[in-house]
């Protein structure tokens, strides 16, 4: 299997650069642009680090699930949303079974489909629009993003049950991204519904905390188990755990930001929009431009402090993706592209 890229700024980005890592705001990873709370930081600084923490996670289980009104079989913590992923892989696929993914797509759904033994059936959700097809063929599991990662495409709630009724087998709907989009409707719905679905969730992206590796999956409780039997004990450490339940009560909160990142989106899709630039309808923290050469912009961005995502690795080396920054980092951020895109020209 070939190398998974993945967003992040890495060190050897930073030396390429000749900076440091507080000179660079990072744009590739489409994290909350206010960092993570104190309050997650604090839990995380005090966790106890000369015990063991719950094998199976069960106190955050239980929370999580009264938070989301589910019931405790309905929940599993993860290291992460990758975790759940390769999790629901491992569990649900034989070898030679069919794992739909509608490309371009999250790098790992392939992986972790690949490293089951699977057979993976790729459909093209066609630039601009990225809309998936409405009608692939059955699968054991068909894996897709709502929003999708890297175009910010986000399918309505009437889209997604026909998709889970008609896909033959279990959907995998990756909701990282839904805390982004304003108005959206909750994906947790098609568990309480009785959908054969699994919907991965993570504290990474609207708590800021990618070091840490915390997430969860919801689905039918039997769905729910499966991948239970296969998680090692102690997959989540206690300082991620420790932050997980500060950051819990503190969801409303960060997901209030909804509406200032769909601004600040929207006002970046404009600036490119001027420019003859062309980018998909996001709805998520991110814009998807298509910059005709990914790795250059890339690199020209990073000289004048952004990082952003060169999305070759998805298949589009023309594209790149920009997370939305803080509207007070965004005047600089425009002002830098439109230095680089004036170099390009």
């Amino acid at each position: 299997m070939s190398r998974i890229v993945h967003g992040g700024l890495s060190d050897a980005d930073l030396a390429a650069a000749g900076a440091d890592a507080g000179d660079v705001i990072d744009l590739s990873a489409n994290l909350h642009p206010d960092g993570p709370h104190p309050l997650v930081i604090e839990a995380m600084r005090n966790a106890a680090l000369d015990r063991y923490p719950e094998p199976d996670a069960a106190s955050l289980r239980d929370a999580i699930a009264e938070s989301i009104g589910l019931e405790p079989e309905q929940v599993l913590v993860t290291a992460g949303a990758t975790g759940a992923i390769h999790l629901a892989a491992h569990a649900l696929l034989r070898p030679g079974d069919a794992c739909t993914v509608f490309t371009p797509a999250f790098s790992e759904y392939e992986g972790a489909a690949r490293a089951a033994g699977a057979r993976v059936v790729r459909h093209d959700a066609a630039p601009p629009e990225f809309v998936p097809p409405s009608d692939p063929p059955p699968a054991a599991l068909t894996m897709i993003g709502n929003p999708g990662n890297p175009h910010g495409a986000y399918l309505e709630a009437g889209a997604v049950r026909r998709l889970a009724a008609e896909s033959g087998g279990v959907l995998l709907l990756d909701a990282v991204y839904e805390p982004f989009v304003e108005d959206s409707w909750d994906a947790n719905e098609l568990v309480r519904q009785g959908f054969p679905v699994l919907v991965v969730h993570s504290f990474t992206k609207p708590h800021s905390i990618p070091g840490l590796r915390i997430g969860y999956v919801t689905g039918p409780g039997e769905l729910i188990a499966r991948l239970a039997a296969l998680q090692q004990p102690w997959v989540v450490g206690a300082p991620a755990l420790a932050a997980a339940h500060a950051a819990l009560p503190l969801a409303a909160s960060r997901r209030a930001i909804a509406g200032a990142v769909g601004e600040t989106r929207e006002a970046l899709r404009s600036f490119f929009a001027e420019r003859g630039v062309g980018t998909a309808p996001s709805r998520a923290n991110f814009v998807l431009a298509f910059v005709g050469d990914a790795a250059g912009l890339r690199a020209r961005l990073l000289r004048r402090g952004f990082a952003i995502r060169d999305c070759t690795s998805f298949g589009l080396p023309e594209w790149v993706r920009i997370a939305t920054p803080s509207a007070r980092d965004l005047p600089r951020l425009i002002t830098a592209i439109e230095e680089t895109l004036g170099e390009r020209a």
